[in-house]
């Protein structure tokens, strides 16, 4: 095989991604990690986040993968367009786009939170471009009333990420930083949030509650495998109600102890269930 290519630090991320001019008409930032001639994997996070969620499980999977981490529209150092939605349909173009930039026709797919719904929409929608899907904190649908949406829509209209004052930061979008395996990532984090509009972050979260997955996800031809963390109280419940009601025949896997953030809490773990599933089809009974 050759050479593995090696992943960076926090510190360094950004100067180390890649970018790619899609057809969608975004310019698109990722990380490329891993073995060059290896089986392709695609990671896709989830709401405020970035490529560097990844970081640890890339550093757990690449002698086994080709990783390419992408920054979704809006996020990380991807173009924010300033449109008033980013739907999951064009979340999911975007990606189909992005593989036709990187030359790889097909990709196991491994998604976070809001990324599961993109994943989903986007097997959905490019059936040809996906081998396997692993889900970790799925949801089909945003649950926001409308009142709480108009909540959203005026906090995100006059948020100022740059200018958050670093408590503040903290405790709205990561208030468990001790529960992150790797110590860089909560200052990384916030680097990249703070160089975000939180108008973009409206158009992805107003985006999320114009779809429902739940009409189409029983005819996603890849298989499935979904992973939840007991402790989640973000997409609790409530959501995976609905997520197992719509694929009850898809492997549901139970993550005691863990919270909302699986990339970030349990990297290690994640990337051995990721290279069993997608390599071997093995799914574990328990965790």
């Amino acid at each position: 095989m050759n050479p593995t290519l090696l992943v960076p630090t926090h510190r360094d991320w950004h100067a180390h991604t890649q970018s790619a001019a899609l057809r969608t008409g975004i310019t698109m930032h990722y990380m490329e990690a891993g073995v060059k001639d290896a089986e392709p994997l695609l990671l896709i996070h989830g709401f405020t986040d970035s490529s560097r969620i990844w970081r640890q499980t890339i550093c757990a999977l690449g002698d086994r993968f080709h990783i390419f981490a992408v920054d979704l529209r809006g996020f990380g150092q991807t173009d924010q367009p300033k449109d008033f939605l980013y739907t999951p349909k064009e979340h999911a173009d975007d990606l189909a786009a992005f593989l036709d930039a990187v030359g790889v026709p097909s990709a196991y797919v491994l998604a976070h939170s809001m990324g599961t719904m993109i994943a989903q929409t986007f097997a959905f929608l490019h059936p040809s471009r996906v081998k396997k899907l692993l889900l970790a904190a799925a949801m089909l649908r945003g649950h926001d009333t409308a009142a709480s949406l108009a909540e959203q829509y005026d906090l995100y209209a006059t948020m100022d990420l740059a200018a958050m004052p670093p408590a503040e930061m903290q405790e709205r979008f990561l208030p468990y930083p001790e529960n992150c395996r790797d110590a860089g990532f909560p200052m990384g984090y916030f680097t990249t949030l703070r160089g975000l509009s939180a108008t973009s972050l409206r158009a992805a979260w107003f985006g999320v509650h114009q779809a429902d997955n739940r009409g189409f996800v029983q005819f996603i031809k890849a298989p499935l495998l979904i992973l939840w963390g007991d402790r989640d109280d973000v997409l609790a419940a409530d959501y995976q109600d609905e997520v197992r009601q719509a694929l009850p025949d898809a492997p549901y896997v139970v993550l005691p102890g863990i919270s909302h953030e699986v990339p970030n809490e349990m990297p290690e773990k994640l990337a051995q269930i990721a290279a069993d599933f997608f390599l071997e089809d093995l799914v574990p009974e328990t965790v």
